[in-house]
Parts: C-alpha cells; sequence; structure tokens
C-alpha cells in the first residue's frame, strides 16, 4: 500500500495510543504533567496521631422519668372527667372524679359515733383534747362516790365501837364503801376502753375521710396525660387503672451500648440526643444509670441518660438516637472530613509527597466533630490535601501555599 500523508498520519496515531496504553499497563505512576499555567496550588496539612476521648453512638427510646399507670383506690362510678389525653397537670391535680355520696355518709357514721364516745368522757367536740384518765367524768364520779362510802363507813366504824351504832346499820355501810371501791375500779376499766375506743374510732374516721378524697383521682407528679382509661358513667372497682401519667421534663433515655465499652461509660457521662423531628438539633443530658450485667443475646449493656427537655418540645416515646462520651482516651490520627473522598464504597485522601499527588487508600473510626479518625493508610508526618480536591488525582503536580498540622 502506498505510503500517503493520510495513512503516515493514522499510522503515528495508532503508534503514539500503544506507547500511552503500553505506559499505563507498566505499574509505575502514571505522571500527569502540570497544566501549561503550572502547579496547582493547595493547601495541606500534616497529620500527627493525637489524644482523642472515644464516643460510642447508640439508638434508644426516650421516655418519661416517671411513668405510671395511676389507679383508682376505691369503687365506684365515674362523674367527672378532669383532665384528658395530651393535658399537662400538676401534682395533685384532679383527673377523674367518682360518686362521693355513699364515702361521705361513711364519714358521717364515723363521726356520730365518735362524738358518742366522747361524750361519755366529757369531751364536747371531735378536735378537743382528751382528758387524763383520772379526769375523766366517769372516773371522778366513781372516785367521789368511793371517797363519801369511805367516809360513811369510817364515821360508823367509830360510832359502832362506841357502841352507839347498830351492827346492822354498820354493815351496811361497810358494804357500801366495799361496793364503791368495785364500782370506782369498773370505773377506771370503763374509761380506759372508752379512750382505746376513740382511738379506734379516730382511726376510723380518718380511713372514712380518706375514702373520701380517693374518689377525686390524682395526678401523683406533674407530667403528660399519655392515655385516659375511663369515661363518664362507667363503674370502677378498687385498683382499676384510669389514666397513664409521664413526666416531661427532663426525660429518660433507654438505650442499649456495645460490651466493649462497658469499662468507660460511667454515671456522669454527657450524652448528646438527637431526633428526627428536630433535625440538627441535639438535646443534651448525661448517663444516670449503668447496668452490672452484659445481655447474653445481643453483647450489649443497658443504661439510662436524664435528658433536658425545656419548652417539653420532646415527647416520651420518640426513637433517639445518642452520642455518649466514654473515659478511653486514645492517640488517633484524624483528618478534616471534608478530605476524604468516596468513590464505589472506597475512601481515600490526597497525600502531598515531593510535590506530587499520591492518592492513598484508608479506613475510617470514630468522628470527633468536624475530624474523622483514619485507621488505616495514614502515617504520622503525611501531609493531606484539603483544597482544590475536585481537580486533583494521581501524579498531579502541586505546590503547597501553607504548611499546616492537625494541631
Amino acid at each position: 500500500m502506498p505510503f500517503t500523508r493520510r495513512n503516515i498520519t493514522s499510522w503515528t496515531t495508532f503508534i503514539l495510543a500503544v506507547a500511552i496504553a503500553q505506559g499505563g499497563c507498566s505499574g509505575g505512576p502514571a505522571v500527569v504533567t502540570a497544566e501549561p499555567d503550572g502547579p496547582i496550588v493547595v493547601r495541606a496539612i500534616e497529620v500527627q496521631p493525637q489524644p482523642a476521648q472515644r464516643r460510642v453512638e447508640i439508638v434508644g427510646t426516650l421516655a418519661g422519668n416517671q411513668e405510671v399507670m395511676v389507679s383508682s383506690e376505691v369503687a365506684g362510678r365515674v362523674t367527672a372527667i378532669r383532665a384528658d389525653l395530651g393535658d399537662r397537670v400538676t401534682q395533685g391535680q384532679v383527673l377523674i372524679e367518682l360518686d362521693s355520696s355513699e364515702a361521705q355518709l361513711g364519714v358521717e357514721r364515723q363521726q356520730a359515733a365518735l362524738l358518742e364516745v366522747l361524750a361519755q368522757l366529757g369531751v364536747k367536740e371531735e378536735k378537743d383534747p382528751l382528758p387524763e384518765l383520772a379526769d375523766t367524768s366517769i372516773v371522778r364520779r366513781a372516785a367521789a362516790e368511793a371517797n363519801q362510802a369511805k367516809a360513811d363507813y369510817e364515821r360508823a366504824r367509830k360510832l359502832q365501837a362506841e357502841g352507839v351504832f347498830s351492827q346492822q346499820a354498820y354493815d351496811a355501810a361497810e358494804a357500801r364503801f366495799r361496793t364503791s371501791q368495785a364500782n370506782d375500779a369498773a370505773a377506771l376499766e370503763q374509761a380506759r376502753n372508752l379512750l382505746a375506743r376513740v382511738d379506734n374510732l379516730r382511726v376510723q374516721l380518718l380511713l372514712a375521710r380518706k375514702k373520701l378524697q380517693d374518689t377525686q383521682i390524682r395526678a401523683p407528679f406533674a407530667g403528660t396525660l399519655r392515655e385516659r382509661l375511663a369515661e363518664v358513667g362507667q363503674y370502677i372497682r378498687e385498683e382499676t387503672p384510669v389514666a397513664a401519667l409521664a413526666s416531661t421534663d427532663p426525660l429518660k433515655l433507654q438505650a442499649s451500648v456495645p460490651e466493649q465499652f462497658f469499662p468507660y461509660v460511667q454515671p456522669g457521662a454527657a450524652v448528646e440526643v438527637t431526633v428526627e423531628a428536630y433535625p440538627g438539633e441535639k438535646f443534651s443530658g448525661n448517663v444516670t444509670r449503668v447496668a452490672r450485667a452484659i445481655q447474653p443475646a445481643t453483647r450489649t449493656f443497658s443504661i439510662e441518660a436524664r435528658i433536658g427537655n425545656p419548652g417539653e418540645r420532646l415527647r416520651p416515646g420518640l426513637f433517639a438516637r445518642a452520642i455518649v462520651k466514654t473515659s478511653r482516651s486514645d492517640n488517633v490520627i484524624h483528618v478534616p472530613a471534608e478530605a476524604v473522598i468516596s468513590f464505589y464504597g472506597v475512601q481515600k485522601v490526597f497525600c502531598v509527597e515531593n510535590n506530587v499527588i499520591r492518592e492513598k487508600v484508608v479506613k475510617l473510626g470514630d468522628r470527633f466533630g468536624s475530624l474523622i479518625e483514619v485507621t488505616e493508610g495514614l502515617q504520622s508526618g503525611d501531609w493531606v490535601a484539603v483544597s482544590e480536591l475536585a481537580r486533583l488525582q494521581e501524579g498531579v503536580s502541586v505546590r503547597l501555599a501553607s504548611a499546616e498540622g492537625t494541631n
């Protein structure tokens, strides 16, 4: 075939293509020459191991710091609902009212029985103090009769000794004296029984009044009504649940932590919580309780943390993500998160070696704010580019704008 100008051009193009392909398959780095305007100016940092406090990311559920199922302590028919689903209530606020007519009658019956016994002791009002045993009206009357009988008996004995009193009259005076002594002892015993009965009736009256108060079912603490289980007109028995109540500030985070962090999570550790309802917002708190046993099925241990909830924006039951600061501290190499490039599941950074870019595949660890740990792929003293990343690739010539360190 004759060599024309067109053929010579085609063969030249083919030979150049083969030469480039062979250079790319030789195993050595393909050096990309700098653009006509010179090397790319980049900023880079020198990585050095630095101490960092380990953190662990967990998920859990927010719950009320206090949560109870409020139950009725007495039986009765519901007459009024004073708080409903979602209402905020204060401690002692009435949630549900029951029919109190029977309980009121019980109070009045106990009051009447108590006043009857108090009257026998010479006491007029329920709140008046009780007299001493010897000062009760029963004992005073019996004592007076006994004293009079004793005086009559002493007089009769003297007259009988002088012979001016008949034996029959003397025997009658002695009998009255002995009887008065027995009556005095019986009065003391009766007074003791009455005083004891007063104590018992006062307790019964307190119980009757408590039963009357229990017809108003109250909130044991301040919180939010999560559920109402009773309706007006419904007859409920003792210990029947009528409402679910949860405190909402602070809340309690319940979560599980991997067992390798067991020695490093202690009460008081700082916690940051995020929820999907408020993207980007963080709610802070502290660990309050740490389980002392590992769950074999999950190889985790349970923790509880108290989370502040100003304004009660969070709600019990929310799914939460949390970061717990542990007491473990390691020397780690880390780089700014934006210096890491991800490509099809592979993470790499651009290192500067002798003013040439070298791509290094890295393995990442924990995040520390804007920094991310590099567990494999970098060594102390490596320089990592942090600017112009979109223009960099293996073999590109660069010039450092400034020398910076990670510290």
